[in-house]
C-alpha cells in the first residue's frame, strides 16, 4: 500500500490524512542556521511539508519549512 501523498500541505492536514491511513510519522523543520524553532513560538506561521520520505512500512518522515 502506497502512502499518502502529502506534499505541499500544511503539516495539520498531511497528519490527518496520514493518521487516517493508519500511518506514523515524524517531524523535522528546515529552518535556517541561526533559528530555532523557539524563534517561531509566538508568531502565526503555518508549517508545511516540502519532503516525506519512507523510513519503513507504515512509517514516514516530513520534512516543514514554517511560512
Amino acid at each position: 500500500m502506497a502512502a499518502p501523498h502529502v506534499l505541499a500541505l500544511p503539516l495539520a492536514e498531511a497528519v490527518r490524512r496520514l493518521e487516517e491511513a493508519g500511518y506514523t510519522y515524524e517531524v523535522e523543520s528546515l529552518l535556517p542556521p541561526r533559528d530555532s524553532e523557539e524563534d517561531y513560538a509566538e508568531d502565526a506561521v503555518r508549517k508545511y511539508v516540502v519532503r516525506q520520505r519512507e523510513l519503513s512500512a507504515n512509517r514516514l518522515a516530513l520534512t516543514i519549512v514554517y511560512r
